[in-house]
């Protein structure tokens, strides 16, 4: 079995795609009755993989399966987390602009944690008070506003609510990029690649 070959997409009942997860896990789900709270019938196997059973008998790999119920995924509010702040910003750097690698991308506090205390409530690291930063940007705003360091946002951050922007799905796509299986193409948007 090929590794790029261990994942299967994970549709919703509307054929819309939510997550990704070893075909193994889609596989067992696939025998759940549909009673269950996860139940998905198998709709596509890798074309050019299989694994092997008893006797070299050869069993298909799933590619992409289909809940059996919807689950209602938007309108509701998303997690704050690093990986979240990223999303939302589109991994770009809100003050130069630039979308470096992945592994490079920091967060800033925009009105500094020293000085949140005494003129704010609650934490300073919250959706409207954090944005994606390069560390070039991080380094040279430090532990200043972003007037005292002559630097000016490009986005105001907002409190985002689910959409496919946010599924896990999206951001696996992101990080993959072009190793995308074809078995998935006709069911991923491009709106989910670009998001």
């Amino acid at each position: 079995m090929k590794a790029k070959n261990s994942r299967c997409l994970i549709l919703n009942a509307d054929y819309s795609p939510i997550s990704v997860v070893n075909w193994k896990r889609a596989l067992i789900w696939s025998f759940n009755d549909k009673s269950d709270n996860i139940s998905v019938e198998i709709i596509d196997f890798y074309k050019d993989d299989y694994i092997c059973g008893v006797n070299n008998k050869k069993f298909p790999i799933p590619a992409v399966a289909r809940t059996t119920k919807f689950f209602k995924m938007h309108n509701y509010p998303v997690n704050f987390s690093r990986k979240n702040i990223f999303i939302r910003d589109n991994y770009t750097c809100q003050y130069c602009g630039k979308k470096p690698d992945f592994r490079d991308l920091t967060y800033d506090h925009i009105i500094p944690k020293s000085y949140w205390k005494n003129n704010h409530q609650g934490s300073p690291t919250n959706w409207t008070n954090i944005v994606t930063c390069c560390s070039s940007c991080n380094n040279k705003k430090g532990n200043k506003t972003p007037s005292q360091a002559h630097m000016v946002l490009k986005n105001l951050p907002i409190v985002p609510f689910k959409s496919s922007k946010y599924l896990p799905l999206t951001h696996m796509l992101f990080k993959i990029g072009m190793s995308i299986p074809k078995e998935w193409t006709i069911y991923i948007p491009e709106s989910y690649t670009n998001a």
